[in-house]
């Protein structure tokens, strides 16, 4: 009730026009007096609006204030300035300097800000970069990105995986808020959040995610669509593309369309997508000749479409949309005799509402609304045959008020509540059903004292799981079990400066202390698994001389304390960054193979020799290191590199499974008028440092190159690519997928696209 009323009265407010008294209006600049547009003006914690294409600006805002402007454009260096307003208009122009490094505002930042002025690291895909480097998964798309990698399970299912943390430690949200799908549950389960609709994705790293969810101790991804807008569209515009892939004969069609009359906006957009099952230069399953060439069941179909309307007026926006998600993708075979080939059919219908007032009342500049409700079915099918059902509606609200100045400390503060409804139905229960609820509250502050700005956060959340019965199939026979209930309390804290020492360097660090309470699939898994080929057992199971004992220890939530270190180059003959990051994780849960297999369980000669993996918790250390350089030579050639590495481990002895190697990756780029080129490969190290019962994994490297060419017109703008991934067509088995033994990644690729912007 409470939700419907705000959200009226959010309505109400965006279609009424609050009077400003005051008028910000002016022009933005380079240093030699040429126009920017399209740069962004943004008031800390309120009003934004962008320039035209003249360069020229005007921002509504309360009069008789002290308000602090933030001026943000992607090639230029961020500028910001205090301003006393008072009746009237006032003119402020900007000039801004020209910088290397792309200055983007991340939308899931708690206080606005660009990747550059942040106190954890954090990288930005624009949607310039995710036409050229769209993958059919959320994981492969991001997975060339510093720290980031992928679990890389088959073409279908991918998740990202951020220094070394994947499943419930990374959060996916569309919006900033959360997918509402079943991809923390299992490896095989896909993530439901498209790149190719992508305005942006925002890669947060580490813990510090306040306004998320305390779970997310691992980091943060965020893809952000057009499907709302908060600011009136005048024009009608929209992008429409179309791309070949060679080694899954692999067709993909994108369309968007945006317009709006009189502050009342509209969107709409679509993916479609076919692939057949990909090739690869050697065999697909170790030692097996028959797999030779072709990962058998690697296909996958895809259509998403979208709606949104909305209205924004000088006071707020509010707006709505639906997602409407098909997929059908199939799990690579392993090899053994009358394997069946299994698919999964997945479904899912997703609304959002989003709406902001802006001065709502005295003290306050800004408050949002961010709801979102999703249905969420998938079928697991056998030979064409569904035999197993999962089952997951979730609704999600976030309410954040950002404050006026509070002793020279502003920022945001907000409630967060999320209800989950989770369900598995058929053969392969390997969770109880379970309800999962959060209530929370969090405050991010900030304060700039000279070249320093400070952030302080906390966050504060009620976390509640409650599972139905299970059935157990043990040696002994089948048995009803009621696994325990959880009701935690996890509290998270955070600290951070940013110090701008130099004009073209600033040093940050960030500390961050998080609570994470266990999810249902790492308590009470039990059984047989045949996407992932395994059977899975949950840490609330022991297993002794064979035999399943219950309730064998409570559970402890994990407790992560974490120390981001962060230098930044932004200007000079070259430009990058280096991180450094610890992160101590009291009772760590990790997936471990037993050396079991499913034959010493269960009575049961059909998944007899599956591997067994358990949960279990165990204290632990993981240092990763990210480091960026871009070395322009001149106006036509520039370099650039990376490299990362995750050291992951047991304090009591023992390493992470899973774990990536280092890497190290570098590009040589060429540009010329509406020319680029770009030459590239990414070296992965030999990873041995394995936990118990896993293989090591030899090292290898991927050659890639692209050409592209922009063609400008009155009406707008096609863009034209070919691009090669895996050039010399090498195998390469990523150590952190399960299926590494039989589905390596994809041989040599060739892409032809083309988008059309107008």
């Amino acid at each position: 009730m409470k939700l419907a009323v705000l959200t009226m009265a959010l309505a109400a407010a965006g279609v009424s026009s609050t009077a400003f008294a005051a008028q910000l209006q002016g022009k933005i600049t380079d240093e030699q007096g040429n126009v920017i547009p399209k740069a962004l003006i943004s008031v800390d914690g309120g009003n934004q609006t962008t320039a035209d294409e003249s360069g020229n600006y005007s921002l509504n805002v309360s009069d008789n204030s002290h308000i602090h402007l933030h001026i943000s454009s992607a090639l230029y260096k961020h500028a910001e300035r205090d301003v006393q307003v008072t009746q009237g208009v006032l003119t402020e122009n900007f000039s801004l300097i020209k910088s290397k490094i792309e200055n983007i505002v991340v939308t899931a930042s708690p206080l606005g800000r660009s990747a550059m002025e942040s106190s954890t690291p954090i990288s930005v895909l624009t949607e310039d970069q995710l036409k050229l480097n769209t993958e059919a998964s959320l994981g492969d798309t991001l997975d060339k990105l510093p720290g980031v990698q992928a679990t890389h399970f088959g073409a279908g299912a991918s998740r990202p995986v951020i220094r070394g943390m994947d499943g419930p430690r990374v959060k996916v949200l569309e919006n900033g808020l959360s997918v509402g799908d079943a991809s923390t549950v299992s490896a095989d389960h896909a993530v439901t959040a498209e790149a190719a609709s992508a305005q942006q994705i925002e890669i947060l790293r580490g813990p510090g995610t306040l306004m998320y969810g305390n779970g997310a101790i691992g980091g943060v991804v965020n893809v952000v669509d057009k499907r709302i807008s908060e600011q009136a569209i005048d024009t009608f515009n929209g992008n429409v593309g179309a791309r070949y892939d060679s080694a899954n004969n692999g067709k993909t069609l994108t369309a968007d369309l945006n317009g709006g009359k009189e502050g009342v906006n509209w969107h709409l957009d679509g993916t479609r997508r076919r692939t057949d099952s990909y090739d690869i230069p050697g065999n697909a399953i170790i030692g097996d000749e028959s797999s030779h060439g072709n990962v058998d069941n690697s296909q996958l179909q895809l259509d998403e479409y979208a709606a949104g309307i909305g209205y924004a007026g000088d006071s707020g926006f509010i707006g709505v949309s639906g997602t409407r998600t098909e997929s059908n993708y199939g799990i690579p075979l392993k090899g053994e005799e009358d394997e069946p080939h299994i698919t999964i059919d997945l479904k899912k219908t997703a609304w959002q509402l989003h709406g902001g007032l802006l001065d709502p009342f005295a003290g306050f500049s800004k408050i949002r609304l961010d709801a979102g409700y999703t249905d969420y079915q998938h079928a697991e099918e056998e030979n064409g045959d569904a035999d197993t059902f999962f089952y997951n509606k979730q609704t999600e609200a976030r309410l954040t008020l950002n404050n006026n100045p509070w002793a020279e400390w502003q920022g945001s503060m907000g409630l967060h509540v999320t209800h989950r409804d989770f369900e598995v139905d058929g053969e392969e229960q390997l969770t109880p059903n379970s309800k999962t609820d959060t209530l929370a509250a969090f405050i991010v502050q900030e304060r700039k004292v000279d070249d320093f700005r400070f952030e302080l956060g906390a966050r504060v959340e009620h976390y509640k799981l409650d599972p139905a019965q299970m059935s157990l199939d043990t040696l002994t026979g089948e048995a009803e079990y009621q696994p325990n209930s959880i009701s935690d309390t996890n509290v998270t804290a955070s600290a951070g400066v940013v110090w701008d020492f130099h004009p073209s360097y600033n040093l940050s660090v960030a500390l961050t202390r998080a609570e994470r309470s266990a999810t249902a699939e790492e308590l009470y898994s039990y059984g047989p698994h045949d996407a992932t080929q395994s059977f899975e057992i949950g840490s609330e199971f022991q297993i002794v001389d064979g035999n399943i004992v219950t309730n064998a220890a409570n559970a402890e939530k994990e407790i992560a304390n974490n120390i981001d270190v962060t230098l930044r180059k932004l200007d000079g003959a070259w430009t990058g960054s280096i991180s450094m990051a610890y992160n101590r994780v009291d009772n760590f849960f990790y997936e471990a193979n037993t050396g079991l297999v499913a034959a010493d369980l269960i009575a049961s000669d059909e998944e007899g020799d599956m591997p067994v993996y358990q949960y279990q918790q165990g204290d632990a250390q993981l240092f990763s290191v990210e480091a960026q350089a871009s070395i322009p030579f001149n106006d036509t050639w520039s370099l650039e590199m990376f490299t990362d590495y995750t050291r992951a481990k047991l304090v009591d002895g023992g390493n992470l499974p899973r774990i990536s190697p280092m890497r190290f990756g570098s590009t040589l780029n060429f540009d010329q008028a509406q020319w680029h080129a770009e030459a590239g490969m990414v070296a992965y190290a030999k990873q041995d440092k394995t936990a118990e019962n896993e293989t090591d994994n030899s090292g290898y490297a991927l050659v890639n190159a692209a050409v592209t060419y922009r063609i400008y017109t009155d009406n707008g703008d096609l863009f034209v690519y070919l691009k090669g991934n895996n050039l010399t067509d090498r195998e390469a088995r990523p150590h952190t997928s399960l299926l590494k033994d039989y589905a390596p990644l994809m041989g040599r690729n060739v892409m032809l696209g083309i988008n059309y912007n107008f």
